[in-house]
């Protein structure tokens, strides 16, 4: 009998060996999959005295889940970092586009015509033909801004929506973390393993890390808990959850900012909601990132210093109607780009574009000339690294942004080479291979024969025995 069931459990061993083979070849395309082996040793042997031990079978004790918890360490850490660079890499670049250079449609094109047509006008000064482009390319440049003003704002607010979206995102899977650490507990709770129970949470885990700096921690117990920059979003089936809102609750147009339920700051260190915050948040003042409130803010300065530069010059000239003291563009100060326009007066009536230097001038060009003369003024503006004229200022936001999309491009990079190089060990640790399964299939199809033969072969031998043993010579 030690022989027939030791022929039984090598072939439920090569049998559940097969399952797991099967299983997977049937997974090896289902993301976050983990390759499993079903680990096999001998049973207990019987002791025959004075013979010795005689082996009983084989047996699976376990089936194992190939996953090094250190790969899984490294990759959650530097997904962060990835998510938070190609959230601003591709942000900047929507930044870049609005601002159109190099294009058509950039700044310095439309300054580029308003000047020219200005240098025109003083070629004619009384000339309505040359006025009328005048006051139409300075229309041009001041739409432009109020576009590009909106268009920043709108990207703002996108942001703050993403966000939102990532909120609720984080909340999400950390429910639905909760709910697997339950199941697996329950399903555990006898010493054995919820392989693809684990694999859909470490799967959850991948996905949350890409939105925020996560820390995994499992007890001896098998408690689950999962933590933001040290502060507990899973802690086995209680979840802590984020909210984003406006900072004052009486007030939905104040800034909002991200906290816990309870109240409590979140301080992130990476990831794409990190990254987000930055965007939406950055001022560039004290350290602060450059997001989209400094080129809100510096579109802004330019507006207003351009604005006032040019009528500062423009009230000191006369029209052909000897009109003087007239603004050529006008402005609202709490939002200069988005309100900068050509004033009314110039717009009704080009004989108010200030030309002459003199009352009665009909063809002086003196003050007009001073206008033209300031695009190349150094102390036209004089804000700090802005200073300068205002190409000098355009070229300095360009050459921020310039420099801040590199830095986000070359820090993307940079991670997608790290994380490669860990979905690579992670892949050689738990990926499947298709080789290697057919292989393993083989294997255990020989066993699995091997044990149906000896079966028959132990069965032939009882036939015998019980049944024609003893039959001659009756």
């Amino acid at each position: 009998m030690y022989g027939f069931n030791s022929a039984v459990s090598g072939l439920i061993a090569s049998q559940r060996s097969l399952y797991v083979t099967n299983h997977n070849l049937n997974n090896m395309n289902t993301e976050g999959y983990s390759r499993q082996v079903a680990n096999q040793r001998a049973t207990t042997p019987f002791h025959m005295p004075g013979t010795g031990f005689l082996g009983t079978g084989t047996e699976i004790y376990d089936i194992e889940r190939m996953r090094d918890s250190y790969i899984d360490l490294k990759y959650w850490n530097e997904s962060a970092p990835m998510g938070e660079w190609e959230v601003k890499e591709n942000t900047l670049m929507e930044i870049e586009k609005l601002f159109g250079e190099v294009s058509d449609s950039s700044f310095r094109q439309y300054m580029d015509d308003f000047f020219e047509a200005l240098t025109n006008l003083s070629t004619n000064p009384s000339d309505f033909s040359y006025r009328e482009p005048v006051k139409e390319t300075a229309i041009a440049l001041t739409k432009h801004i109020n576009e590009t003003a909106k268009r920043l704002e709108n990207l703002k607010n996108e942001t703050e929506f993403i966000i939102e979206t990532k909120v609720k995102q984080v909340n999400d899977i950390g429910d639905q973390i909760a709910a697997l650490n339950k199941q697996i507990y329950a399903l555990e709770i006898d010493g054995n393993s919820a392989n693809d129970l684990r694999d859909q949470r470490d799967l959850l885990v991948d996905e949350l890390s890409k939105i925020v700096n996560v820390r995994v921690d499992e007890s001896t117990g098998g408690k689950y808990k999962v933590s933001i920059s040290g502060i507990t979003l899973v802690d086995y089936d209680y979840v802590t959850k984020m909210e984003y809102g406006p900072k004052d609750k009486d007030d939905i147009n104040s800034p909002k900012e991200l906290k816990w339920s309870n109240g409590n700051d979140i301080n992130l260190r990476s990831g794409e909601l990190k990254g987000l915050l930055d965007l939406v948040d950055g001022d560039g003042e004290n350290g602060n990132y450059r997001g989209i409130p400094y080129y809100q803010k510096k579109l802004n300065e330019f507006a207003k210093g351009f604005a006032e530069g040019i009528n500062k010059q423009h009230r000191e000239g006369y029209g052909l109607d000897g009109s003087t003291n007239i603004d050529f563009f006008i402005i609202d100060e709490k939002n200069s780009a988005a309100t900068i326009a050509v004033s009314k007066e110039i717009i009704e009536d080009l004989r108010k574009i200030a030309v002459a230097g003199e009352p009665g001038g009909v063809e002086d060009n003196k003050n007009l000339l001073k206008i033209i003369a300031l695009r190349e003024d150094n102390e036209f503006f004089t804000d700090g690294m802005s200073k300068g004229n205002p190409d000098d200022f355009i070229k300095s936001i360009l050459s921020n942004m310039a420099v801040d999309s590199m830095q986000a491009n070359r820090m993307k990079n940079t991670q997608e080479i790290v994380m490669k190089n860990i979905l690579r060990r992670r892949q050689s640790e738990s990926g499947v291979s298709i080789d290697e399964e057919i292989g393993n299939l083989v294997k255990f199809q020989h066993a699995y024969v091997s044990a149906a033969k000896m079966i028959t072969t132990f069965d032939t031998i009882l036939d015998v025995t019980i049944n024609r043993l003893g039959l001659v010579g009756r």
